[in-house]
């Protein structure tokens, strides 16, 4: 048995013994107003949901102030072991149990794959937190 096998071993998901849940948050879409053509996330009706099981890890954090408000943004990055994953820009990210936390993906989910094998281990997002 290779490493590759191995690590395909449960079903072609790489293993991650460390993934929590989270839940995946997608706005339903309305008509923008201004432009009937185009559509809008509306995060005024629940969103539809979905679970996931992944890992974050957060990267920095960054406070802004100005004269008006004072605003932090933390970046995290949330791996998933199923790089078929239903994750998309603009999608919000929150802990199962909820614990207060709430992340937008601001980036394009990250699908790499060997250039040998076609292997794909993990789906990788950047995620952000505002507050303030």
């Amino acid at each position: 048995m290779s490493l590759l096998d191995d690590m395909n071993a449960g079903g072609g998901a790489f293993a991650m013994a460390g993934a929590t849940r989270f839940m995946r948050l997608r706005a339903k879409r309305k008509t923008n107003p201004y432009n009937p053509a185009q559509t809008e996330p509306d995060w005024s009706v629940p969103p539809d949901e979905l679970t996931i099981m992944g890992t974050l890890a957060s990267s920095s954090s960054t406070r802004t102030p100005d004269t008006l408000d004072t605003q932090t943004a933390s970046t995290a990055y949330l791996t998933i072991p199923d790089p078929t994953a239903d994750i998309r820009i603009g999608d919000r990210i929150r802990a199962d149990p909820d614990d207060g936390r709430l992340w937008e993906v601001d980036g394009f989910p990250s699908k790499d794959a060997n250039a040998f094998t076609g292997w794909r281990p993990t789906l990788e997002c950047r995620l952000t937190e505002r507050k303030g």
